[in-house]
């Protein structure tokens, strides 16, 4: 099993500058970042704070507002919404007013207009295989606004008309195999059309296929009605109770046919 391999400690201020600076030249940091950093290099607080702010008088590390507008100048390059800005930045230790500040700098500095990047980014995606509610999330994982990100799609030719997962589920259906699987679940002709036409599967063909299945003997719904009422325990002697039970078998599915030669046997 392998262990983590500890960090070796400072000695002295110089390595401490000297960690600062092999974590700076690695990437940008956050003050709260590098200070993190350097945490684990030395619990000498004063040496630390000492670093920290030669390097930001030195301009080797940005004050929080001058990296927050850095940042969120790169994430709107990027075709990036302010709720990835907002969410990324308080990952680095960013106060959320620093955030704000520096995103509502930026939009009035450059004019910058999410709904526009949204579009933008919108007009170079491949969409073909996209479902609608995909399509939806992705654009909401670059950090755009639900409002930008619904009106982009609405106003995309392509875009507004895209099937949701369940139309893409229904498309590819096989009306047979889901005649069959509701039938399993002793469910009559009325409620399986209903449950194919939720799932916006096209019923179009199913009073033929079920006559189909039922002559190759597939499905016996006369069977199915009979098994269904099994499952309760009805006393059909009782004139109230077999209402009770025709009433259970119709809210199946089963037709009236089905029914009564049910309950007469």
């Amino acid at each position: 099993m392998f262990t983590q391999r500890s960090i070796k400690q400072a000695k002295t201020i110089d390595n401490v500058y000297g960690s600062a600076y092999y974590h700076l030249e690695a990437k940008d940091r956050t003050i709260d970042e590098l200070r993190k950093k350097l945490a684990a290099k030395t619990d000498n607080q004063e040496w630390i704070d000492t670093v920290i702010n030669d390097l930001i008088d030195r301009g080797y590390l940005k004050s929080d507002q001058k990296f927050a507008v850095h940042f969120a100048e790169m994430a709107f390059s990027a075709e990036k919404g302010s709720q990835h800005i907002l969410a990324k930045l308080k990952e680095k230790g960013i106060q959320e007013s620093v955030a704000h500040e520096a995103i509502d700098y930026l939009v009035n500095r450059d004019n910058i207009c999410e709904l526009t990047l949204v579009k933008n980014r919108l007009a170079t995606m491949r969409l073909e295989s996209l479902s609608s509610e995909k399509l939806y999330t992705t654009l909401l994982k670059h950090g755009f606004k639900a409002s930008d990100v619904r009106e982009a799609i609405q106003s995309h030719p392509i875009a507004s008309s895209l099937p949701s997962k369940q139309q893409i589920k229904a498309e590819k259906a096989d009306l047979v195999k889901e005649i069959e699987k509701l039938a399993r679940k002793l469910k009559g002709k009325s409620v399986i059309k209903r449950e194919l036409q939720q799932k916006l599967i096209d019923v179009s063909n199913l009073d033929q296929q079920i006559e189909q299945l039922e002559m190759d003997g597939t499905i016996d719904f006369y069977l199915n009605c009979q098994l269904r009422l099994e499952k309760k325990r009805f006393d059909l002697s009782n004139p109230q109770e077999k209402s009770k039970a025709y009433a259970y078998l119709y809210s199946h599915g089963f037709s009236s046919d089905e029914i009564k030669e049910t309950l007469s046997n």
